[in-house]
């Protein structure tokens, strides 16, 4: 008989703290962009997610929480599932769902129709470093269980998915790639950032730069990264080519990237390496086919205040 796991998905939330690279508190990396060109995106200090419509509009979308993570589920294979302390704000049986991890490890839904979930979760309750895929039904194996080792040093700090199927990883200093057979190759290790504006998480000199954090990968497998770290955007080919595609001014730093096409979107904090007891207020911007960065949105500190920019 297999145990239902997901229940148990915030409960791990802790077990982050444990694994050496990971930050006990940080805002959230979740932005998406649907297939309307509809970005969503987490304010986990306001507790909430934001929508930017196509004409640019700035609305709440939820005001019911705000989370770590976030994934668009286009097909809409988990619109009816039952995910327990996964919370799926939009409503039951409408795709696009869009789906929240409050906390745990950065998730991602797949063209194969299975979840994934950055941390490895067994039937008796163990977690440990790795990937778990859960299906709609609620079903859950561990997946690319040889990845355990190559992980449990940095952790998943970040998960996309890939034009082919595969699953890309962030783990703070490097980038893998996850084919569909669970084999794995690193795409790059280290990701060096050459003008990276150094600003090491909690203080710590030892933390892994640039601290990756969100992925987005376009239809040519390159991957777009947020070095939270290094207040940066960096392109990834698939030869391991490193280049920045935005820089950010202090106190901003990107947590997370969505492609749509041939534009690049990025979620920012202001204090994004710093605890909560600082000020953690998000905005987006958006790299246009020229390269050029305009803000879209920016959430003030107070929320009447909050508007389009």
């Amino acid at each position: 008989m297999t145990v239902p796991v997901l229940p148990r998905i915030l409960a791990v939330a802790a077990v982050c703290a444990i694994l050496p690279a990971a930050v006990s508190a940080h805002p959230g990396s979740g932005i998406v962009v649907d297939g309307q060109g509809q970005v969503f995106f987490q304010d986990s200090a306001g507790g909430a997610i934001w929508k930017i419509d196509v004409a640019g509009k700035l609305t709440k979308f939820s005001d019911k929480v705000g989370g770590h993570w976030m994934a668009l589920d286009e097909e809409g294979s988990f619109a009816r599932a039952d995910l327990k302390r996964l919370k799926r704000v939009t409503p039951t049986g409408v795709k696009p769902a869009l789906i929240v991890a409050e906390g745990g490890a950065p998730i991602a839904v797949n063209s194969d129709g299975n979840l994934y979930y950055g941390l490895s979760l067994s039937d008796d309750g163990t977690v440990a470093a790795g990937l778990t895929q859960f299906s709609p039904e609620g079903k859950q194996k561990l997946f690319a269980p040889d990845l355990k080792a190559t992980v449990e040093k940095l952790g998943i700090s970040g998960l996309a998915t890939g034009p082919d199927g595969s699953l890309y990883l962030a783990c703070n200093s490097s980038v893998l790639k996850v084919k569909t057979n669970g084999t794995f190759t690193k795409i790059a290790d280290p990701v060096e950032v050459k003008d990276c504006d150094i600003d090491f998480p909690d203080n710590n000199p030892k933390f892994p730069m640039p601290a990756l954090r969100g992925l987005a990968v376009d239809a040519r497998g390159a991957v777009y990264a947020a070095a939270t770290g290094c207040h940066r955007v960096v392109r990834i080919t698939a030869d391991g080519k490193v280049e920045t595609v935005l820089k950010a001014e202090r106190p901003w730093s990107p947590t997370g990237v969505a492609v749509s096409g041939e534009v690049v979107y990025v979620l920012e904090y202001t204090n994004a390496t710093a605890g909560a007891d600082k000020v953690w207020q998000p905005r987006v911007r958006k790299i246009g086919r020229d390269g050029k960065a305009t803000t879209l949105a920016t959430i003030a500190e107070k929320e009447p205040e909050r508007r389009p920019k």
